[in-house]
């Protein structure tokens, strides 16, 4: 699968790396597509449902109706909000348990007596 596409923008077509990608926000029939800056938030008439259909599920998770966030840019998140790019994003109560079903979420279990291999943390 190939790490980029181009998208129709001020009358030419744009390469667009996945990687650049923070997040993809709804507005009615167009999206905004936010890029790591110095490039440019772009609006384009294609849907979340199309972006769905477009974006490698390893790389980008649905986190509200109106959002599709990069994995690789969340800086950290909770039950409620997403933060990434210095952005606070909200997470829908229907996809809550969407972003920590997409990554590896290590739990402290407290105070452990012998030391635990990797391998069997793992597991």
């Amino acid at each position: 699968m190939q790490s980029y596409f181009f998208i129709r923008h001020e009358g030419r077509n744009v390469k667009v790396d996945f990687r650049e990608i923070l997040y993809i926000e709804a507005r009615k029939n167009y999206t905004r597509l936010v890029m790591e800056p110095p490039r440019p938030t772009i609006m384009v008439l294609v849907t979340l449902k199309q972006w769905e259909r477009v974006l490698p599920v390893e790389n980008f998770c649905r986190i509200h109706r109106g959002y599709i966030v990069s994995i690789e840019k969340v800086q950290s998140f909770d039950n409620k909000y997403a933060y990434l790019g210095g952005e606070k994003i909200s997470i829908g109560e229907q996809y809550r348990g969407a972003l920590p079903g997409a990554v590896t979420i290590l739990v402290n279990e407290g105070v452990r007596k012998e030391p635990m291999e990797l391998d069997n943390l793992l597991q």
